[in-house]
């Protein structure tokens, strides 16, 4: 009621003060309350103050919010271990009562006795609430026994054991019997690879031995299947020998020979025109062994005329492809009499004009070629030209084994990926700087048997010829490491090797980043004065970084005078990429 008054005398102060600002002219409404008209609100219900105008009478009328219960606390029934509670509130205003339940206490259950549990017998525990002395009690079941405590074993190969174990709660003890364990023996002696033997019998445990009363023939020798590249041929069969081939065997690594049946003559397709017939004479021709050059030979009627099922007979040199002396002379000879014999040097076709000569004489061998020459008859008779002869010669001047293979200008050295993807800016690994190399470079030197622990077998014909041509080695923990990176100076030390190039112990680098006193000073001088190597266009040559894999493209087409090209379709490789015309003739 107290709040009613007060809000009523409020309202009236500022009706006043509204109406001693009102304008004479407009009414500017000056409210007043009418205490008469207004209904006081009760708890649940809303309320009303009334308001007339001191200048004009006009009325208004505005709600009062109900008030809301003032609810205190009027009775208490309190809560027990079983049974609900109650709090009573009443309102101070209206005398509106609630009630609220307050929930069952529940037992407060405290241990008052416990008898423990045995390995035989049960036990118990009691308990009593410490509001109402309510009690209850459990059940312990009996432990059973644990025997767990070791006493004593005495098992032998040959006799039964007894093991005795104790209870580790009580006194009570349990005997166990194990069989006897038997003899374990392994084998030992025996029969070798040659020799037949008797195996010793000898017990792992005890030390018992027997020898078998039967004796075990000769095991034979553990080789590798007979495609395997673990064969080495000591001596080739040919059509009139045998020959013969070694392997080591696998169980007493003796090395064990094989005789190599001799082959059967295999002529070929080929009719080798010797002497060509004339209107008086007849004519000769001869079929070779491929396998020991035996010949065959027939006779051409005098005056035949087609001769196209004929073909000149190959060239034979007086070297075969070899690491020879500077200077040496190799003779080339044609069994057709009145033939023509062309050749041409570098590997190149010796059927251009451009680049062939005419043999007259002994070639000389000033330098590391590949010779390549084929010869025609020079008659008006249709005679297909001979097989092309190729040779490579290598002027052995320093330690590379290595030799530029004839047609490694034409370039086609590397593969695209799938999706035709060249990924041109990723560091190239060992591995692909070996595998581009393998096409672009042949070798005289044997394959080194590998050993690193892991190199895949994809590659491991690629490091073995290479680590055998003394190109390059492992690390000290016998790994080879292919999938890594090669820097940009490790890869000129390589390819100095590689070429055998001189190694100047002064001259003139212009790189700002390599030093006269870079350990690869000398290797990045040699293929900078061969013109293999640029810098950037800021003048360095960044040699501890990476190598990219459009920068050996661009090294390798250079060493290899592989000429530029274009029209391959490469997906990460835009045709105004700086290296697009090197990759493409790498990939061509």
């Amino acid at each position: 009621m107290k709040k009613t008054v007060l809000t009523l005398l409020s309202l009236a102060v500022v009706g006043l003060t509204l109406a001693m600002g009102a304008s004479a002219a407009t009414c500017d409404h000056n409210w007043r309350i009418d205490l008469a008209k207004c209904v006081a609100p009760t708890c649940t219900e809303k309320g009303s103050n009334a308001y007339t105008c001191s200048r004009c009478s006009q009325t208004k009328t505005e709600a009062v919010a109900a008030a809301g219960h003032d609810y205190v606390k009027n009775s208490t029934l309190a809560a027990t271990c079983t049974e609900k509670g109650n709090v009573v509130e009443k309102c101070s205003a209206c005398g509106d009562e609630k009630t609220a339940e307050t929930a069952a206490l529940g037992h407060d259950f405290k241990e008052t006795a416990r008898k423990a549990a045995t390995c035989l017998s049960a036990g118990s525990v009691s308990y009593k609430c410490s509001r109402c002395a309510e009690t209850k009690s459990e059940t312990l079941t009996a432990l059973g026994h644990d025997f767990s405590k070791f006493i004593s074993t005495s098992a032998t190969c040959t006799a039964a054991g007894k093991s005795t174990y104790q209870c580790s709660r009580c006194d009570e003890l349990t005997l166990k019997t194990s069989a006897k364990l038997g003899h374990n023996y392994v084998k030992s002696g025996g029969p070798t690879c040659t020799e037949s033997g008797k195996y010793v019998n000898t017990c792992s445990r005890c030390g018992d031995s027997y020898t078998d009363t039967k004796t075990t023939k000769a095991l034979g020798h553990d080789l590798p299947d007979d495609d395997s590249t673990k064969w080495r041929v000591i001596e080739k069969a040919t059509c009139e020998s045998d020959g013969s081939r070694r392997a080591k065997c696998a169980r007493c690594e003796e090395y064990v020979y094989e005789t190599i049946e001799a082959l059967e003559h295999e002529y070929g397709e080929d009719v080798y025109l010797i002497q060509a017939p004339t209107k008086t004479t007849a004519g000769k021709a001869q079929q070779i062994c491929e396998n020991c050059n035996r010949t065959v030979s027939k006779t051409i009627k005098k005056g035949t005329t087609d001769l196209s099922d004929y073909t000149v007979p190959p060239i034979v040199a007086s070297h075969d492809s070899d690491v020879v002396e500077r200077g040496t002379k190799v003779t080339l000879e044609c069994d057709l009499e009145g033939s023509t014999i062309y050749y041409a040097l570098g590997g190149k076709s010796p059927t251009s004009k451009t680049y062939r000569k005419t043999y007259s004489e002994p070639i000389t061998i000033t330098e590391t070629t590949t010779v390549r020459a084929y010869a025609i008859y020079t008659d008006d008779l249709d005679v297909t030209i001979s097989e092309t002869l190729e040779l490579t010669f290598v002027v052995k001047s320093g330690d590379s084994w290595l030799y530029l293979e004839a047609d490694a200008s034409e370039g086609g050295y590397m593969s695209l990926e799938s999706g035709k993807k060249f990924r041109p800016d990723d560091n190239a690994t060992r591995y692909e700087v070996l595998d581009a190399m393998d096409y672009l470079f042949g070798s005289f030197a044997e394959d080194a048997d590998v050993t690193f622990t892991d190199v895949s077998s994809e590659y491991k014909g690629v490091v073995a010829k290479f680590v055998g041509a003394d190109l390059l080695d492992g690390y000290d923990d016998n790994t080879f490491r292919g999938e890594e990176s090669i820097k940009r100076s490790e890869l000129c030390k390589l390819l100095v090797l590689a070429l055998d190039l001189d190694t100047p112990k002064t001259g003139t680098v212009s790189f700002k980043d390599v030093s006269a006193t870079h350990w690869a000073y000398a290797y990045i001088a040699a293929l900078t004065k061969e013109g293999y190597l640029k810098g950037d266009t800021a003048g360095t040559f960044r040699p501890e970084d990476p190598i990219t894999r459009a920068e050996l493209v661009t090294v390798l087409n250079r060493i290899a005078e592989v000429d530029s090209a274009k029209g391959v379709t490469i997906t990460d490789v835009p045709t105004t990429h700086w290296a697009y015309g090197y990759i493409c003739a790498a990939v061509q």
